[in-house]
């Protein structure tokens, strides 16, 4: 398992930072009486993780080698500059530096979405078939874990020393998350092919996968978008919510992550994600009828279920999608996945809220449940296309 050290190294970074800007920042922010609308504007920090596949082609012609990896010098100058920024952020005082946090949260997000773009590079070209359902555990196994630094051990810092203390702490675990990357194989070599680009035959050929993407997640976002929110106001106390949200990340990913990487080994991801979409639905529908009865520990229960199931979703997702890249430009086509991807976490997760704000839990949980059940057909349709063009 040691081979597969590397990529939840940095994934694991891609993860903390994830987890800091959506939920250990919101966290704090909501304890300190900030409103859902007003909170709802941090998923603009997540614009760049859209559009990431405008500028993943320049990164792919430019990349930097290191150890014999082509893309390796890259990663390590951008996790080095993320690390300055949170360095930066330490800096800033919550109470009067609103705007430049946000400023700064973004920087942060350009940095960490052009990071994946490399290492997304790295685990799809130092892979093959029989290693990446693990690799692909790695990934989300990695991002989860992450939660534990970006909303547990930030909020636990933040609570005990301060702002300041939290986002030192940050920068030293990316710092020192640079170590396992060492062990990292070099790249496969490749055939001179033409150069990585965002094009009219890039959408062409890859369309069917892009669809996929941005409906697979609809619902699943928006509960995840006011998981934190809805159980800090269903009673939760703001000190055991970096605790919750660690088990989610460790307990209940860790079960999903086990279950998606052993389907996608034994049934192929293609055959796992309608199934997956299925307990989606149905998690959602129970949200929906629970809205107004459920109390805390039924709230608790029904997120960890949740965070299960989204685990064996990313996992046999991401798989899927590893499969389906180029092989001249598998970072730019990959990227251009992820944007979709990120464009509906970021929408999602802001019209989740502003819903939630303005209308209350129950209406967004019953919206989100016909979404989840009406996405199913066209989701079908997709991966029978998808099976088609691979079985040609």
């Amino acid at each position: 398992m040691g081979r597969y050290l590397p990529y939840w190294a940095y994934y694991l970074h891609q993860g903390m930072l994830t987890a800091l800007m959506l939920q250990g920042v919101t966290g704090y922010f909501r304890h300190q009486g900030l409103d859902l609308a007003s909170l709802s504007l941090l998923s603009l920090t997540f614009l760049p993780w859209i559009g990431k596949c405008f500028w993943a082609p320049w990164c792919e012609r430019r990349c930097l080698a290191l150890r014999g990896n082509r893309y390796l010098g890259s990663l390590v100058a951008l996790q080095l500059g993320m690390a300055l920024v949170l360095l930066g952020i330490a800096l800033l005082r919550p109470d009067q530096a609103v705007t430049p946090i946000l400023l700064a949260l973004m920087l942060l997000a350009v940095l960490s979405a052009s990071h994946d773009v490399y290492a997304d590079a790295i685990t799809i070209t130092t892979t093959d078939l029989r290693q990446r359902p693990l690799a692909n555990a790695a990934q989300v196994g990695g991002s989860y874990l992450g939660v534990v630094f970006g909303s547990l051990a930030f909020l636990f810092l933040a609570e005990r020393w301060g702002w300041r203390a939290g986002f030192l702490g940050m920068a030293l675990v990316s710092l020192m998350l640079l170590l396992p990357l060492a062990r990292l194989p070099a790249t496969r070599e490749q055939v001179a092919q033409a150069a990585p680009r965002l094009d009219r035959d890039t959408l062409r050929a890859l369309w069917p996968a892009l669809c996929l993407a941005a409906i697979y997640y609809l619902a699943m976002r928006g509960l995840m978008a006011v998981q934190t929110v809805l159980l800090l106001d269903e009673g939760l106390a703001f000190e055991q919510l970096g605790l919750v949200i660690t088990l989610y990340g460790t307990v209940a990913s860790g079960l999903g992550i086990l279950l998606g990487s052993w389907m996608a080994r034994r049934l192929g991801a293609a055959s796992c994600l309608l199934p997956c979409m299925l307990v989606h639905a149905t998690l959602a529908l129970v949200a929906a009828c629970g809205a107004g009865l459920f109390e805390l520990s039924a709230w608790l229960g029904l997120f960890a279920l949740v965070n299960v199931a989204a685990a064996i979703g990313f996992v046999t997702l991401y798989n899927l999608l590893m499969g389906q890249v180029r092989a001249h430009q598998p970072a730019s086509d990959y990227a251009l996945f992820q944007s979709v991807d990120a464009a509906v976490a970021m929408l999602g997760s802001m019209a989740a809220l502003q819903v939630a704000h303005v209308t209350g839990y129950a209406p967004l949980l019953a919206g989100l449940a016909v979404i989840a059940w009406m996405s199913l057909w066209p989701a079908r349709r997709l991966c029978a296309r998808l099976h088609r063009e691979g079985a040609a």
